[in-house]
């Protein structure tokens, strides 16, 4: 199967934590998913799934692929809790040693009164069980940053501590060729303007 995992497309709301806000597309993000018609509409996808976020189906819907979106919870991003909406110099001011404790890296982490870390990854990795229990042959998932970074974590056999070494790009797609025994990266933050 190939995947392509698409980042939804700009909010406006660049250099801070949006997570289980339910914010739209700006009319930049939309400019940004409409150049990618062409080049996803050639691609013969099957399957279309998006997270229930306005910014995710809004891009979903502006792609006009001809197929029915298929609405899945668990494609949400993290709830970053009361961080969400702040940028990173607002929480670190904010919350200095819970920043330190989130840097480390360690399994445990929850964010102040939102998601915990390992029931998100939790939760992406049910999404990956279930697409490499598809017969799907081209499927495209319309998500978010963190959702795409932690299922090529997850298709590529990486642990999830490398989770932040891949920057997805808002607007841009990555492509995932799905194997018995795992996944290969064949293209990444692709299409769509910078």
């Amino acid at each position: 199967m190939r995947l392509i995992l698409l980042r939804h497309g700009r909010t406006g709301l660049s250099g801070r934590y949006v997570g289980s806000s339910d914010v739209p597309l700006s009319e930049e993000g939309r400019e940004q998913i409409l150049d990618l018609r062409s080049s996803l509409g050639t691609m013969k996808i099957d399957v279309l799934l998006a997270s229930p976020m306005l910014r995710c189906t809004q891009s979903a819907s502006l792609l006009e692929l001809g197929l029915p979106m298929q609405l899945d919870s668990e494609l949400r991003e993290i709830d970053f809790g009361r961080w969400e909406g702040k940028t990173f110099a607002e929480i670190e001011a904010q919350d200095p040693e819970l920043v330190q404790h989130w840097a480390s890296g360690t399994d445990d982490f929850c964010f102040p009164d939102g998601e915990a870390t390992a029931g998100f990854v939790s939760r992406v990795d049910a999404v990956r069980n279930r697409l490499l229990a598809s017969d799907a042959k081209t499927m495209l998932l319309v998500t978010h940053g963190g959702v795409i970074r932690s299922l090529i974590c997850g298709l590529l056999g990486l642990s999830q501590k490398n989770y932040l070494l891949f920057q997805v790009a808002k607007g841009h797609y990555s492509t995932i060729e799905l194997y018995a025994g795992g996944g290969v990266l064949t293209g990444f933050n692709l299409g769509g303007r910078g």
